[in-house]
């Protein structure tokens, strides 16, 4: 019996060292994968602050590729024509100043700061940097004499001919982007910085190091940093201060090769992993099963060695009963743990999207993110307990009456389909602004939820505006010149009846049908030329409000606009537009005619061009084909000139395209063209080339005056 009872106490400790060994290995490897998770979690933090200060780095650097374009259309750059594209750029960039430098020495700022005598702007760093890089280019850091602030330049030259004629340039001062990067902090102490590829520093929360100090000349431990920088475009870096052990997590800038880079201490990395991160809810549930474990079969086996004596039957039962509650408490312990995480990370997704996010039941917001209150510019309790309805206009643009406009919406999100749509909101101060708005209809808990995600995109609208009316005064000269040219044969004729009169009355010819039939041609002259005038005047005056408006009159209006274009090219038009009543649609008049010119100015050029190559090619015929469907009007506009390829097909209506080089316009007429058939008048517009011809099509959904 005592050999027996041996054996089993010999078999019992074997296998709590068994257990002990195997909770240990575990442990030890949760270790190591936490580890890993926290060295991630610092990348990704840096990865995420890099890629907003390049997105907007990008974005300052498209402005000035916009005012660039603007710029190559003025011919000779002066102040008084520049100036306007100038402040444009200052307007739309965040910019503290946007100046051009020319070669002959002459300056010219945009936010009209009087250079002192002396001041070459040829000798600036901004402008030899960008002429000998020959694009683009970014300068270190240095003081603005404007604004006496620390700023870096984006600098680009200006070119005519392939000769660099002057550099434009635009400060950004450093704050700007101190703000940008000084927004991430990952901890209570840790903080964020920049440093050039040579590590210097030229973004950090202490501004005396700006400049003067380098990152591998702060600590000892640091000396080897930017090998590592240089391997790799990002990753971690361990390094100890006062003993202290330190995570460095870096992410190259791209767009000017700098990177970004954030620290903090390895405790609060930890710290902060871990309240979000499972492992570390593994490895405390780890050590209670450790302890557990340890405990329990202590239990068990001082019980087992107690009841083994009495039953054995006993034992069995009590040991059984013991491993199914260990079971339950695990199950228990990974289930809370795991919602608790979930929980925190959709919570932090929620609140730093880009995007306003508005969650309601019913009719009634219950819940909004940071972005949200940003937007509107309120608190929390000024979204919370409103409606949409409350924070929008009672119409919208399109005339449509807001609340009739979101109970349909609603309706339709019920029946399980996303619903994607243009929507004005009002800010605290009442001043309206353009969204874009998703809206889904979601089920929780046998409750139904609308999540409501908003896009503010006043800016982009703005400068969708600015470019528009860019489009039409890039379109005055040209039209101009042509008005010009078909001006001057009935200032001819009128010439010429002025000088009959002095040789009639010298020949004692005047009578009254002579005088009658004078008057009356000269009339029909001076209204031809002021008929002239009202069309141009029309084209260019911006449209307030929509209408319904006819087809064949805008047809008439747009070919009339073109016909002295058209005249000095050789061009015919053949015009097929039936006289119908019906042909009416609903939009802004004279941004449409704006379309038809885009395309008309397109098919002229495309002629042009295969007649420079071929000039007795049989292509100087213009085609406008008006079609009359059941609940739509399809527009043809028809040329024979030089096509376009298969390659450019999918491009022609994207901004900023164009064939004709810079010099000719900034490529937006035919974007522009399609923004304002799909999104003010809900048409569509295509093109088809081949065969020797190309084909725009307009498609527009009819309307009656009545409606």
């Amino acid at each position: 019996m005592i050999i027996k009872l041996r054996n089993s106490l010999i078999v019992l400790a074997v296998l709590l060292a068994a257990i002990i060994v195997l909770v240990s290995v575990t442990y030890h490897s949760a270790n190591v994968v936490i580890e890993s998770t926290v060295l991630a979690h610092q990348q990704n933090v840096a990865a995420q602050a890099a890629a907003t200060t390049e997105m907007w780095l990008k974005h300052q650097m498209q402005v000035v590729d916009s005012a660039i374009d603007q710029i190559n259309k003025i011919d000779p750059i002066t102040e008084a024509s520049s100036m306007p594209v100038l402040k444009m750029a200052l307007a739309a960039g965040d910019f503290s100043d946007v100046y051009i430098g020319l070669e002959d020495g002459t300056m010219i700022d945009g936010a009209e700061w009087v250079p002192p005598a002396g001041y070459d702007p040829r000798v600036r760093p901004w402008y030899i940097n960008a002429v000998e890089k020959g694009k683009m280019a970014v300068s270190p850091p240095y003081i603005d004499m404007t604004t006496r602030e620390m700023v870096i330049a984006l600098s680009a030259p200006l070119y005519r001919d392939d000769r660099v004629i002057g550099v434009i340039s635009n400060d950004i001062i450093l704050d700007m982007l101190v703000k940008n990067v000084m927004n991430v902090k990952a901890a209570e102490t840790g903080y964020s910085f920049i440093v050039n590829s040579e590590g210097t520093f030229m973004v950090h929360p202490d501004q005396e190091l700006l400049l003067t100090h380098s990152l591998q000349d702060t600590d000892p431990t640091l000396r080897r940093v930017m090998e590592h920088f240089k391997s790799s475009d990002s990753g971690t870096f361990s390094y100890k201060i006062g003993g202290q052990e330190n995570i460095l997590a870096y992410q190259l800038i791209s767009s000017v090769g700098w990177y970004l880079c954030t620290t903090m201490t390895k405790e609060e990395a930890y710290a902060l992993s871990e309240r979000t991160s499972m492992l570390f809810a593994a490895e405390s549930a780890l050590r209670a099963v450790g302890f557990m474990v340890l405990l329990t079969m202590s239990v068990v086996g001082v019980s087992a060695f107690l009841l083994f004596i009495y039953n054995r039957r006993y034992k069995s039962t009590v040991l059984q009963h013991a491993e199914q509650i260990s079971g339950m408490n695990q199950d228990l312990a990974w289930n809370i743990n795991r919602r608790k995480e979930v929980e925190t990370h959709y919570q932090t997704l929620f609140h730093v999207a880009n995007d306003a996010i508005l969650i309601s039941k019913g009719m009634i917001i219950v819940e909004c993110n940071e972005k949200a209150k940003e937007v509107f510019g309120v608190n929390h309790y000024g979204i919370i307990g409103n409606n949409m309805l409350d924070l929008s206009p009672e119409i919208q643009p399109d005339g449509e009456v807001s609340l009739e406009k979101v109970r349909r919406i609603i309706n339709k999100a019920s029946e399980g389909e996303q619903q994607s749509f243009m929507w004005s909101f009002l800010r605290s101060d009442g001043t309206e602004f353009p969204c874009e708005v998703n809206l889904k209809s979601q089920h929780l808990n046998k409750e139904e939820f609308i999540l409501i995600s908003i896009r503010d995109i006043s800016k982009r609208v703005n400068a969708e505006q600015q470019l528009r009316q860019a489009q039409k005064m890039a379109a005055m000269g040209e039209m101009l010149g042509a008005i010009a040219h078909q001006w001057r044969q009935p200032l001819n004729t009128l010439s010429t009846y002025v000088v009959s009169i002095q040789s009639a009355f010298y020949n004692n010819m005047i009578s009254k049908e002579f005088v009658e039939k004078l008057v009356t041609a000269a009339d029909s002259q001076i209204q031809f030329m002021s008929k002239t005038i009202d069309d141009f005047r029309h084209f260019f005056k911006p449209s307030k409000n929509k209408e319904h408006f006819s087809i064949a009159d805008v047809v008439d209006s747009s070919v009339k606009l073109m016909q002295p274009n058209f005249k000095q090219s050789g061009i015919v038009m053949k015009l097929n537009v039936p006289d119908d009543a019906a042909l009416v649609v609903y939009g802004y008049r004279s941004e449409f005619v704006h379309v038809i010119v885009n395309i008309l100015a397109n098919a002229r050029d495309a002629v042009v061009e295969k007649l420079s190559s071929d000039p007795d090619a049989d292509s100087r015929e213009i085609k406008i084909d008006v079609e009359n469907l059941a609940n739509n009007v399809m527009i043809h506009i028809t040329d024979r000139g030089c096509g376009i390829t298969e390659s450019m097909m999918p491009k022609i209506f994207n901004p900023y395209f164009t064939t004709k080089g810079t010099a000719s316009g900034t490529g937006m007429g035919l974007y522009m063209a399609k923004m304002i058939v799909e999104n003010e008048m809900h048409g569509t517009i295509t093109v088809k080339s081949g065969d020797g011809k190309t084909v725009f099509t307009v498609s527009l959904p009819k309307h009656s005056e009545a409606e």
